[in-house]
């Protein structure tokens, strides 16, 4: 077995190939560029017009396109500091945050529907909407309703081309936002690209200067509101708690750092006492669990009898004296004094161990007693200090309400007076945060189209489309054509591929020249065929294929012509019984043949026509019986084929195809094994394999396919892949 493939000085590594039992040569890898290329170089026609047609369409959108241009703006959007009175330290997430938040707000606000009203009042859009239509290359016609009369609809349409042509734009990491408009006219883009700086500028500071006024006079009386309700919460609080001599002690609590402390001793001493209950509890339960478990089971299954050391020193020594007593009783009788002695001795340590488990036992069963009453104890304790704490939290209850309300009203007014002092402090300052850094020039240059984007776009378009072109093609028809696919898509190895003969060529001559290229083919297969079975070549050979045409009856010849060349005795019979075909190829008579052998009406010597080619002999279909598959069903094929079996080395069968008929897979099972021949880029693969599978399921031995009429150049394949599998069969 060679570890490499070599022809014409070129070796392809073992790594890329593998060779397969019928010693065909198969790529490795799931990814097949090979492939891909060949599927396109089969669709070139129709990828290279779809590129071109794609080039050509955006050619003339990137003519047809009115040109637009694009004025931008750009502003600076600073954070303005609120809190400047000693207030402005924040922490560092708090403040990014803060940041992305204002500079979207910002962002939504030059989006916003009354910043496009401000800029259409600006430039007289309303009024002079024909011209803004004119200048944004858009149709006059509105589109007016019930609800909208044509001003309105007028506005509609204004507001909504702002909005489509405005593109505003913030980069990472910085606070300057660029304002672009775009616009068939460059000096009307750049006039709404600057009148939209301006009025962003000139709201921002009316905004500021509405929300002081307004906020300073909210809170002005907001905070006498919460004064008053301040002083009312406080006298009310003051006088409950006078009327029913209620001190709260909380206050002491929270200073020493127990936030959640409870409001008076008694609740204090419950809530100990209700842990030491819980404890208590669970000691009970287990003191219970194990007293129970003591007094159900076996004495000496207690764990702490096991447990115990004297327990377990009396078991050794018990043991031990088992043992002895069982070696005494096997040499003497029960009355000797040995082993009266060691009974007592026995006897006298289980009494010990069952007392001592005894006292164990009630050492637990007082634990449990104890265990219960403490918890009793605690229990009663417990409902006392209940009834205490009910009757003081009955009086804190509306304490608590007053205090809460105290508390609340007391943080309001604190705040209020807060912000309130903070805002007096920056009344008058009307600074502004949004800063102009560079007006709107106009543009020279239009934006769109960019004649190189479009064609590239074009051009990747194409190549998209031509790709799933060529996928979906492939998928639909999806053909056998190279060696690789029959044996991926049909799990079949491939033992021979046949080239297609060129137009005008005698096929005849091709067979009879040993150097031709169809003769190295059948070479290759002849050397396949050495190998097909455990005692080498085999006795008896079918040729089938799937539908008629492909190539069977003249693979079956040239396979017996290759087979004579080595020595080999050969006889080709004929028993497509209804379409007989070798008669016809290589120009023989067909008055008698296989039919008159099935019919036993002939013998062998009297049909067979010797050396049609140097050792190969012939037996034609002969007459087309009315019935060929009963002739093929009987026991007189099989026994012919065993006849010639015995005269010849191997007997090649011209079988019928398999679509719609069932003379193949009769043959199948007589044959000792069958060759598929495959038309390349005839046949889809769905078709060859349900063809096999009634093969197989007749009992045929399919060891192989042969690819018939391969044409690698067609198929999209070099020459070189062609001879690879062509000429791996022959010596170096």
């Amino acid at each position: 077995m060679l570890n490499s493939q070599e022809a014409d000085g070129q070796i392809v590594p073992e790594e890329y190939y593998s060779r397969a039992a019928e010693g065909s040569y198969r790529p490795v890898g799931g990814f097949n560029a090979v492939a891909i290329l060949a599927a396109v170089y089969r669709s070139r026609f129709w990828v290279a017009g779809i590129i071109v047609t794609m080039l050509l369409a955006g050619i003339i959108f990137t003519l047809l396109t009115t040109p637009v241009y694009e004025a931008r703006a750009t502003v600076q959007a600073n954070q303005e500091n609120e809190k400047i009175l000693g207030t402005e330290s924040q922490d560092t997430v708090a403040s990014v945050m803060d940041a992305k938040r204002f500079l979207q707000t910002q962002l939504d606000i030059l989006r916003s529907e009354s910043l496009a009203n401000l800029v259409a009042e600006e430039l007289n859009l309303y009024k002079n909407s024909e011209k803004f239509f004119e200048s944004m290359n858009e149709d006059l016609d509105l589109e007016t309703s019930t609800f909208l009369s044509k001003d309105d609809a007028t506005r509609e349409r204004v507001l909504e081309l702002l909005d489509d042509n405005l593109q505003v734009r913030l980069p990472a990491e910085s606070r300057i936002i660029t304002i672009s408009f775009s616009s068939p006219d460059a000096a009307f883009a750049s006039r709404v690209a600057n009148s939209y700086a301006n009025n962003f500028i000139r709201s921002n500071l009316q905004r500021k200067f509405d929300s002081s006024s307004y906020a300073r006079e909210f809170l002005r009386q907001q905070l006498d509101e919460a004064r008053a309700r301040l002083e009312v919460s406080e006298r009310q609080q003051l006088a409950y708690a006078r009327r029913t001599r209620l001190i709260d002690t909380s206050n002491a609590a929270e200073a020493s750092g127990v936030r959640s402390a409870p409001r008076s001793l008694t609740a204090a001493t419950l809530v100990q006492l209700n842990q030491s209950y819980a404890t208590a509890v669970a000691d009970r339960l287990k003191a219970q669990k194990k007293w129970e478990s003591a007094n159900n089971g076996p004495i000496r299954n207690i764990p702490e009898v096991l447990q115990n050391e004297t327990i377990q020193r009396l078991l050794q020594g018990k043991a031990l004296l088992q043992a002895q007593m069982q070696e005494q009783r096997e040499r003497r009788k029960e009355d000797y004094p040995v082993v009266r002695q060691l009974q007592a001795q026995l006897d006298e340590m289980d009494s010990q161990i069952n007392s001592i488990a005894n006292h164990i036992r009630q050492s637990l069963r007082q634990d449990y007693s104890s265990a219960l009453a403490l918890e009793k104890g605690i229990e009663s304790q417990m409902s006392e200090l209940k009834e205490k704490t009910l009757e003081e939290q009955s009086l804190a209850v509306q304490f608590g309400i007053l205090d809460r309300t105290t508390q609340t009203d007391r943080e309001l007014y604190d705040l209020l007076l807060k912000r309130y002092n903070e805002l007096n402090a920056e009344a008058g300052m009307k600074a502004n945060n949004i800063l102009l850094v560079d007006q709107a020039r106009t543009p020279s240059e239009p934006v769109t189209p960019n004649i190189p984007l479009n064609i590239i776009l074009s051009l990747i378009a194409g190549v998209g489309l031509a790709g799933l072109f060529v996928f979906g093609r492939e998928q639909l028809f999806d053909t056998l054509r190279t060696p690789d696919e029959v044996r991926e898509r049909l799990d079949l190895s491939v033992i021979g591929v046949v080239p297609e003969i060129r137009e005008g060529a005698d096929d005849t001559e091709l067979l009879r020249d040993p150097k031709s290229e169809v003769s190295e083919a059948f070479s290759s297969l002849r050397a396949a065929l050495m190998l097909a079975s455990s005692h080498g070549l085999p006795r008896s050979i079918q040729f089938t294929s799937t539908r008629a045409s492909e190539g069977k009856s003249f693979t079956a010849i040239a396979t017996g012509i290759g087979l004579a060349r080595i020595g080999k005795r050969v006889v080709v019979l004929d028993v497509d019984l209804r379409r007989p075909n070798q008669h016809r190829l290589n120009k023989l008579d067909n008055t008698h043949g296989a039919s008159d052998l099935l019919t036993h009406n002939m013998t062998i010597e009297e049909v067979v026509q010797r050396e049609v080619y140097p050792g190969v002999d012939m037996i034609t279909g002969g007459p087309i019986p009315p019935n060929p598959t009963e002739l093929l069903t009987s026991d007189s094929l099989s026994e012919l084929v065993r006849q010639l079996e015995g005269r010849y080395d191997v007997v090649i069968l011209d079988s019928a195809p398999l679509l719609g008929l069932a003379d193949a897979v009769l043959l199948g099972a007589t044959s000792e094994a069958t060759v598929l021949v495959i038309h390349s880029a005839a046949n889809q693969t769905a078709t060859v394999r349900n063809a096999m599978n009634r093969l197989r399921a007749g009992g045929a031995k399919i060891i192989g396919a042969v690819l018939n009429r391969f044409d690698a150049k067609q198929a999209g394949y070099s020459y070189e892949y062609s001879y690879s599998y062509v000429s791996d069969h022959e010596p170096a």
